[in-house]
C-alpha cells in the first residue's frame, strides 16, 4: 500500500468523522465517495463500515443515556430485515454497476440535503417510521448509506439534541453491524490487508473527537452546503470514472 493511499484513507475518514461528530451523519458518505476507487465496491463498503464503527461506538457510549429505544427500535428492525436482502442482493452485480449507481445516489443525497430547509421535518407517525425503516434499508444495502430517511424522519420523532444524537449513532452502529456481517460473510474482506482499517480507526476516532469539541464554533450550515456540493461532485466522478 503506498503513502499517498494511507494518507488519502486519513484525510477522507477525519473529514468524514469530523462532519458526523456535529451533523450526526456524514462519515459513510464522505468515504464512500472515495473508497469505491481504491478497492472494489463491496469491499469498500465492508472498510467503511469497519471504519465508522470506532465513531459510532465512541458516540453511543457517550450518548448511551439519550438513545430512544422504543422509537428506534421499530425503524431498525425493518431497516435490519431489508437492508440484508438488499445487501444481498447487491453482492450479485458488478462493481462498476454499483459503483455507477452509488455516484447516482450521491448526487441525489447531495441535492436532497442542499436543497431542504433547514427546519424542515416530518411528522413521526407509524406510517412515515415504515417509510424511513424501509428506505433505510434498501439505501444501506445497496451503498452503505442509510443517513438520508433515517435522519429526516429522527429529526421530526426527537425534539432533543442528545436524543437525536444518540439515537442516529445507535440505528448506525447496528446498521453497519449487519453490513459487515453479510458482507463478510461472502468474502468481502477475503484478501484485505488490517493496515487500511486501522488508519481508519486512529483517524475517525480523532475527527469525532475534535468534531464534539469545536462544532459549537463553526458555521454548520456553511460547511454542510460545501460538503453536499463536495459530494456531488464525488458522485458526478463516480459516474464517469466507472464508465
Amino acid at each position: 500500500m503506498s503513502v499517498s493511499l494511507m494518507l488519502s484513507i486519513v484525510a477522507v475518514t477525519f473529514a468524514g468523522a469530523f462532519t458526523q461528530a456535529t451533523a450526526g451523519f456524514g462519515a459513510p458518505i464522505i468515504m464512500l465517495a472515495f473508497f469505491p476507487h481504491w478497492f472494489p465496491y463491496s469491499t469498500s463498503v465492508t472498510i467503511c463500515h469497519l471504519i465508522a464503527l470506532a465513531s459510532t461506538l465512541y458516540l453511543v457510549i457517550r450518548y448511551r443515556k439519550s438513545v430512544a429505544w422504543k422509537t428506534l427500535l421499530p425503524v431498525l428492525a425493518l431497516s435490519l430485515t431489508i437492508g440484508t436482502i438488499a445487501t444481498l442482493f447487491s453482492l450479485q452485480v458488478q462493481s462498476a454497476v454499483m459503483t455507477r449507481a452509488l455516484g447516482f445516489f450521491l448526487v441525489a443525497v447531495a441535492l436532497f440535503f442542499f436543497l431542504m430547509p433547514p427546519d424542515k421535518k416530518i411528522k413521526a407517525t407509524v406510517r412515515n417510521g415504515i417509510i424511513a425503516g424501509s428506505t433505510a434499508g434498501i439505501c444501506n444495502g445497496l451503498f452503505g448509506i442509510s443517513a438520508p430517511p433515517t435522519a429526516l424522519y429522527f429529526m421530526g420523532a426527537l425534539s432533543e439534541k442528545e436524543t437525536y444524537m444518540g439515537t442516529m449513532q445507535a440505528f448506525f452502529l447496528f446498521s453497519n453491524l449487519q453490513s459487515i456481517i453479510v458482507r463478510t460473510a461472502k468474502g468481502s474482506l477475503s484478501g484485505v490487508p488490517f493496515l487500511p482499517i486501522l488508519l481508519g480507526w486512529i483517524s475517525i476516532l480523532l475527527g469525532t473527537f475534535l468534531g464534539q469539541k469545536l462544532y459549537r464554533r463553526l458555521p454548520l450550515p456553511v460547511i454542510k452546503k460545501i460538503i453536499y456540493i463536495f459530494v456531488a461532485l464525488s458522485g458526478v466522478w463516480n459516474i464517469i470514472s466507472s464508465t
